[in-house]
């Protein structure tokens, strides 16, 4: 093999690797988001998370001189 046909057969196999791993992903979000739409309580976290950035930014615009 030369090596032009060597790197276009690793890119080919890293881009197949790509692949597989973003398509398990998402399968994986598909589960999560199932979970949580069966148990809504499970969003409990995440709202919190969201509101602590929320004030957290507010609070460094305040901060601004």
């Amino acid at each position: 093999m030369t090596e032009g046909a060597a790197a276009a057969a690793t890119l080919g196999g890293v881009l197949s690797n790509i692949t597989e791993v973003f398509t398990a992903s998402v399968g994986w979000v598909g589960t999560v988001g199932e979970v949580v739409t069966s148990t809504p309580i499970l969003l409990v976290g995440v709202v919190i998370g969201f509101i602590g950035v929320g004030v957290g930014l507010f609070a460094r615009l305040l901060n601004l001189r």
